[in-house]
């Protein structure tokens, strides 16, 4: 670690991001940066640096040019821990990392060889994590007309566990604000948890039914909502997991049935 923070302080970084943009055609040193790059973006400090960089344009065109598995999954190795940071969040998004990723999952969605579980996994999970960044987030929401927006939502009624979940994750972060909540629920997306979570009544997966909960609990937080998804039969619903024997689930399901009909706001 202290060997890193000396990089760091060295201002190896920029050094590197500059070699990677004139020589990305040079396979060894590309391959010797990305690793050097794994190396370094866990380190807080690091990621400061890297944001003062163009390393998010840097690494998206290299992923736009690769073909082979491995190539890419080094650059997720990259991209993954520098997309915690929320400033390359919004950096990544305006430099076309979202497209690769919705791209990446069209390809592997149906694929059922190792690697396109894999890379379908990794991209939907870098998806989601985009997402948590506010700016990031309201930019691809892009007042519930965008069509980032639209395409993940085409996620929660898939017929693949981890699309499910990435889709119903990335509803629960798209609904950090009351306008994004309200524009939700009046666009019909209360109902297709419902037919998700319904789904997993008997097929049971854990995760899935945890983040179409938190979902519902988040679009459940703005009062005018809160009458309009009782309607809609949410409460009907997510009283099928009572039965659930996951504490995850139990407490996840109450924090829902709390806001829905808490009506403080």
């Amino acid at each position: 670690d202290s060997l890193q923070a000396q990089l760091i302080s060295m201002d190896l970084i920029p050094t590197l991001v500059e070699l990677l943009g004139l020589h990305s055609h040079n396979a060894a040193l590309t391959e010797m940066c990305l690793i050097a790059f794994g190396n370094l973006a866990e380190l807080e400090s690091s990621k400061e640096q890297f944001a003062s960089t163009n390393i998010a344009q840097e690494l998206v065109r290299l992923f736009q040019k690769q073909t082979e598995h491995e190539k890419k999954e080094m650059i997720f190795e990259v991209l993954a821990p520098l997309a915690e940071n929320d400033v390359i969040k919004l950096q990544l998004v305006e430099a076309g990392l979202v497209e690769c990723l919705l791209d990446v999952v069209a390809r592997t969605v149906d694929g059922d060889r190792e690697e396109d579980i894999s890379q379908l996994k990794t991209a939907s999970d870098l998806m989601v994590l985009l997402l948590l960044g506010d700016e990031s987030m309201q930019k691809l929401f892009e007042g519930g007309k965008g069509s980032v927006f639209q395409r993940v939502l085409s996620w929660v009624p898939s017929h693949n566990h981890q699309l499910q979940l990435a889709g119903a994750l990335a509803i629960a972060n798209f609904a950090r604000n009351d306008g994004n909540c309200i524009h939700m629920v009046d666009t019909g997306i209360v109902q297709k948890l419902l037919e998700l979570l319904d789904r997993h009544v008997e097929e049971g997966n854990v995760t899935v039914q945890h983040a179409a909960l938190s979902a519902l609990r988040n679009l459940a937080i703005p009062v005018v909502n809160k009458a309009k998804m009782l309607s809609a039969g949410v409460a009907d619903v997510v009283l099928k997991f009572l039965r659930s024997e996951m504490p995850p689930v139990q407490f996840k399901l109450l924090g829902t049935l709390r806001m829905l009909i808490d009506t403080q706001g």
